[in-house]
């Protein structure tokens, strides 16, 4: 999957991102539900990455909650910049996508 979007993965071995409902990745996967992500460490740092691949479903509730849980944990949210910017994002329409992983990747050096 190519673009914008956020993750986590959940207690339950998923990972979830949301997007726009209208965006490619979205009508891509609505075609091929097949979809991977790959995590890497950033410049500078020793190479380490993961990749996940599996079958995603498109989901419609929940992408708030995804929203807004990481702003409440790395923005301070008393910061009316950031408070705003958070009713910005809930404000938008998105859906969830769940990586239902069928095979992980790593490589540590």
């Amino acid at each position: 999957m190519q673009g914008p979007g956020r993750g986590q993965a959940t207690t339950e071995g998923t990972v979830q991102l949301f997007t726009a409902p209208d965006s490619l990745k979205v009508r891509r996967l609505r075609r091929d539900p097949r979809a991977s992500i790959v995590v890497a460490a950033p410049v500078g740092e020793r190479e380490r990455w993961l990749a996940v691949a599996g079958r995603t479903t498109v989901e419609p509730d929940g992408a708030h909650d995804l929203c807004a849980r990481p702003a409440a944990r790395y923005w301070d949210l008393d910061n009316p910049a950031r408070a705003d910017d958070l009713t910005g994002i809930l404000a938008e329409d998105w859906v969830r996508l769940v990586i239902h992983p069928e095979t992980v990747s790593r490589c540590m050096f």
